[in-house]
């Protein structure tokens, strides 16, 4: 009897992805499969206190959307790669950074905090900073950036992380997701708040 191996491959991705209770409901999560969006992919709003407020449209499942945390702006694919000089990617719910299993050759790093106020972080920290994995780091650690409402099928940030980011060039960021959803209701327009920070005192010799 002969055995078809992509079905087998096939059946087996299936049965993961009914058993992977905690992640995102794929049938209602995805509206715009395959569609190419004509508005701005990334918007950033300078906030009176110093911060920004970045959206970040990543409706097409396809497509990743390169973020330039050190100029608040988008990078498209191949300037991102010709230049080496993107910081996050955002796909869907997936959040990378430019270092580890993102991008090998990358120097983004990432130290994850819990229980930290925005306002009392006014210096970064000196050390906790991870690159990617097998596991993007805004996805596993701390138990990954959102959680997942069983009952509502929605995503949700996890409020008790934020982030810091130490950039392509060196400079540091925080960092705090605020949605999934846009004010419409609109799944993968992702919402965050960034503001600069110091670098790290160095340390004495």
């Amino acid at each position: 009897m002969r055995v078809d191996m992509r079905m087998i491959h096939r059946t087996v991705l299936l049965l993961g992805l009914s058993v992977a209770g905690c992640a995102p409901d794929l049938r209602t999560d995805y509206p715009f499969d395959g569609q190419t969006n004509s508005g701005p992919l990334v918007e950033v709003t300078p906030q009176e206190d110093g911060s920004n407020l970045a959206l970040i449209d990543a409706t097409n499942k396809s497509a990743r959307v390169f973020f330039d945390i050190d100029e608040g702006r988008e990078m498209k694919t191949d300037e991102a790669f010709d230049t080496n000089g993107w910081d996050l990617s955002f796909q869907r719910y997936t959040v990378t950074m430019n270092g580890g299993g993102g991008n090998p050759a990358g120097e983004v790093r990432v130290a994850v905090l819990k229980n930290e106020s925005w306002d009392s972080l006014t210096a970064s920290p000196s050390e906790g900073y991870q690159q990617d994995a097998s596991e993007p780091v805004f996805s596993g650690v701390e138990g990954g950036w959102y959680f997942y409402d069983l009952a509502e099928h929605r995503l949700a940030p996890r409020e008790e992380l934020l982030y810091v980011v130490r950039s392509s060039s060196g400079q540091f960021f925080k960092l705090r997701m605020l949605s999934y959803y846009d004010s419409v209701g609109t799944p993968a327009r992702l919402s965050f708040r960034y503001q600069r920070l110091p670098a790290p005192t160095p340390t004495a010799p």
